[in-house]
């Protein structure tokens, strides 16, 4: 009964901080302003795209695979017209997408701030530097996830053909690009969750929230695909519009999933700790029981072996 009491009085505690932090206003915010990046932030990603193997079909196949498929037809035109434009304009395009996607990274910093209780003191031109270079990361992770994707099976061809002592090794990786997506998702919450709000915290303290939004949002994605692949009453609601309907919800929930991440490290932080440090003496603990138990187990074979050697001595001979 205690155990059920404090659960409950735990989440509900947790559920206060949400609202008492507007999470849900603050992830309005962040998809409202993410979702006016989105075009000139995909324009980028799929212009540096252009600079890989990969052809317009691959591209679209790939990026397929971490949006929802309700969204293929619209993915289908922007990567159509960035592959038909011409190459000229790509570093000054590059440079205005990247500014205009990071205003997304600078509205998560806001909420971020807010859960963790830290005004943002940071020079603005410093902040927003920080924030476009954040959002280059994670174009180039995305290029290294799709390449991962569609060139998974040539690239262990390559590399067993040249480092046959490699095949096993390559073969397992290729056989994870699921669990692979998921561990790169993870890192890029991680260094979210760490360096993104104005605060001091070390990598294992976030690790709870990566690991909570990485899962939660490729199983929200795959749920939102499948429950919008067998529901036509969303289309036959909003018509045309039905894309930016969906994109608006799905950014939405992601977000809020991403918020909900950020709570749970600052909630549990000191938990966390707590644990961790029981954890640390628990074993220091355990440790130097062993080494003693092995030292008096040693001391007495010592006075044994001693004492047989006395007994021997004093025989008559």
């Amino acid at each position: 009964m205690k155990i059920i009491k404090s659960v409950v009085r735990t989440v509900t505690g947790f559920m206060e901080n949400l609202n008492k932090n507007h999470v849900s206003a603050y992830s309005a915010q962040a998809a409202y302003f993410i979702i006016l990046s989105f075009i000139p932030f995909m324009l980028l990603l799929m212009t540096s795209v252009r600079y890989t193997p990969l052809d317009r079909q691959e591209v679209i196949n790939a990026v397929m695979q971490i949006c929802p498929e309700s969204f293929e037809t619209f993915i289908q035109g922007i990567v159509n017209e960035v592959y038909e434009k011409s190459l000229t304009v790509v570093p000054l395009s590059g440079v205005i997408a990247l500014w205009s996607a990071g205003k997304g990274i600078q509205s998560l910093t806001n909420g971020f701030n807010c859960i963790y209780q830290v005004k943002e003191t940071r020079n603005y031109i410093v902040t927003r530097v920080r924030s476009v270079f954040y959002t280059l990361v994670f174009v180039i992770a995305i290029i290294l996830t799709l390449i991962l994707q569609v060139f998974g099976n040539s690239l262990q061809r390559e590399l067993s053909k040249h480092l046959p002592f490699l095949d096993k090794l390559v073969s397992m990786i290729i056989s994870m690009r699921v669990t692979i997506t998921l561990l790169a998702l993870c890192v890029v919450f991680l260094f979210l969750y760490k360096f993104v709000p104005n605060r001091k915290a070390t990598f294992r303290s976030q690790m709870p929230g990566a690991v909570f939004t990485a899962v939660s949002w490729s199983a929200f994605s795959f749920g939102f695909s499948l429950y919008f692949d067998y529901y036509e009453g969303t289309s036959n609601m909003y018509g045309s519009m039905t894309t930016i309907i969906l994109i608006l919800l799905w950014m939405y929930f992601c977000m809020n999933i991403m918020m909900i991440g950020a709570q749970i490290n600052c909630y549990f932080e000191e938990k966390f700790k707590w644990v961790h440090q029981v954890a640390t003496e628990t074993l220091k603990r355990e440790y130097q029981q062993l080494i003693g138990r092995d030292d008096e187990e040693e001391t007495e074979d010592l006075a044994e072996k001693k004492e047989k050697k006395d007994t021997k001595a004093d025989k008559p001979s």
